[in-house]
C-alpha cells in the first residue's frame, strides 16, 4: 500500500478489500597493500657499516568503489499481466542484499460487482503508483531510518490494480460494458518469480502486504518456500485481522479456486470454505516453517465499515480478531499478533511504525524482533477505545 491508500479516500476504498479473507548490493571489496624495501650495502675492507636509507613507503592504489545507493527499477512484467482495465502492469525492485528480501504486496480496495468495479467508482485502486512515490515512502520503505529492520534488504513491490487482492485469474464480464480483468494473482506470481531469479540465494524472506495486500502474504510466502527450501520465511500481515466468515463467495468472481496451487492441503476446497483465517492455516499446513504476525487497530475505519456490511457491530472487531487468531493458532502455527488501540488503517507505511508503543513494548523493537526470529508476546490494547 502507498501513502494514496493511508488518505482519507482509503476508508471507503478499503471497506470492500476485505472479502479476501474469505477466502524486492553487491558491494566491492579491495585489498591494501604497502610495500618497503630495505637495502643494506657493507664493505668487507670496512669495519662500519653504511646502511641505505629505507625507501619510502608505497601508498596503496585505492581499491574500494564507492558506496551505491540501491535505487528503485521498473520492471515491465509479460502482456498476461495487466491491470483491472487491461492496460500494461508493472512492478518495482530495489536490489540491496543478494540475501535478504522483502516481498510487499500493496493494498487498495476491491470489487465484485458491476458498480463496485466500474472506472471510477472508487472502490478500489485501478492505476499504479509512480516509482517517485515510493522514494518518499515512510514506514518500512524509510530506507535512511537506522531502526528501519529492512534497511539493507532487497524489496520486490508489487503495485495493485486489479480489484481482487492479488487473488484473481479471469476476466469478468459484469454487464452493462463493465468488463474487470481480474489478474491480481497472475501480476504477482510473475514478481515473485523474478524475485526468485533475481535472488536464488534468499535465506530470509519476509513477505509483508498492507490492506488488501495483507490477505494473500500467506499463500505466496508458501508458494516462495516450495522453489526457497532453505529461506528463513516470515509473514507480515498488515490490517486484516478482523473479517468474519462471509461472503466467501465473492472469490469466485476473481477465478480464486482456479489459481490456487496444487497442494494436498488444499485438495477440493469449495468457495464456502474460504475463511478469513483459512490462507493462514493453509500455508502453515503446507510450509509449517512459516512464521505469521499481525497487526491491527481495534477500530480500524475500513474493517468497521466491512463489519457493519456483514451485518456485524463496528465495536466488536476485536473479538473478530481474536476468534480469527485462535482459529490459525489451533494448527499449531506460530502467529504474533498485536492489536493497537483507536481507529487508524494500515501501520507498515506510516510513519506511526517507529513511533507506536503500547504496554511499555515499542511496536517497532516487537517488529525487529520478530524479524531476527525472536517474536515477543502478543500485546493487545487495554483501553482499546482511546
Amino acid at each position: 500500500m502507498t501513502s494514496r491508500q493511508f488518505s482519507s479516500t482509503s476508508f471507503r476504498i478499503g471497506a470492500t478489500l476485505a472479502v479476501v479473507g474469505l477466502l524486492a548490493l553487491a558491494s566491492c571489496g579491495g585489498d591494501d597493500s604497502a610495500s618497503s624495501a630495505d637495502t643494506a650495502a657493507s664493505s668487507t675492507e670496512a669495519v662500519a657499516t653504511t646502511e641505505v636509507p629505507i625507501a619510502e613507503t608505497i601508498a596503496p592504489e585505492p581499491t574500494d568503489a564507492p558506496a551505491v545507493t540501491p535505487t528503485w527499477e521498473t520492471v515491465d512484467a509479460p502482456s498476461d499481466c495487466m491491470c483491472a482495465d487491461g492496460s500494461a502492469f508493472h512492478f518495482y525492485v530495489r536490489e540491496a542484499s543478494p540475501t535478504k528480501v522483502l516481498f510487499y504486496l500493496e493494498g487498495g480496495g476491491a470489487c465484485f460487482s458491476g458498480d463496485m468495479c466500474k472506472p471510477g467508482s472508487g472502490t478500489y485502486s485501478e492505476n499504479i503508483a509512480p516509482v517517485s512515490q515510493l522514494a518518499e515512502s515512510p514506514g518500512i520503505f524509510d530506507f535512511t531510518n537506522p531502526e528501519n529492520p529492512f534497511a539493507d534488504y532487497s524489496v520486490v513491490y508489487v503495485p495493485y490494480c486489479t480489484g481482487d487482492v492479488h487473488a484473481g485469474n479471469t476476466t469478468k464480464d459484469y454487464g452493462n460494458g463493465v468488463v474487470t480483468e481480474h489478474k491480481g494473482f497472475v501480476n504477482a506470481s510473475n514478481a515473485l518469480d523474478t524475485m526468485i531469479k533475481r535472488f536464488p540465494d534468499t535465506t530470509q524472506l519476509v513477505v509483508a502486504g498492507s490492506s488488501a495486500g495483507s490477505f494473500p502474504t500467506p499463500v505466496f510466502a508458501a508458494l516462495a518456500g516450495d522453489q526457497l527450501p532453505n529461506a528463513d520465511l516470515k509473514v507480515f500481515a498488515d490490517s486484516s485481522g478482523a473479517i468474519p466468515d462471509a461472503m466467501g463467495f465473492v472469490v469466485g468472481n476473481w477465478g480464486t479456486l482456479e489459481t490456487l496451487p496444487d497442494w494436498p492441503e488444499i485438495a477440493g476446497v469449495t468457495v464456502d470454505q474460504f475463511t478469513p483465517a483459512y490462507t493462514f492455516i493453509k500455508a502453515a499446513e503446507h510450509n509449517p516453517k512459516i512464521t505469521f504476525l499481525r497487526h491491527d487497530y481495534a477500530f480500524d475505519p475500513v474493517l468497521s465499515q466491512f463489519a457493519q456490511m456483514a451485518g456485524l457491530s463496528p465495536d466488536n472487531l476485536v473479538s473478530v480478531m481474536r476468534t480469527n487468531e485462535s482459529k490459525v493458532e489451533a494448527t499449531g502455527a506460530t502467529v504474533a499478533n498485536w492489536i493497537s488501540p483507536g481507529a487508524e488503517h494500515t501501520i507498515a507505511v506510516r510513519d506511526e511504525l517507529y513511533t507506536e508503543e503500547m504496554n511499555g513494548v515499542r511496536f517497532i523493537d516487537w517488529l525487529t524482533a520478530f524479524i531476527n526470529g525472536s517474536p515477543g508476546d502478543d500485546n493487545y490494547c487495554v483501553d482499546c477505545a482511546k
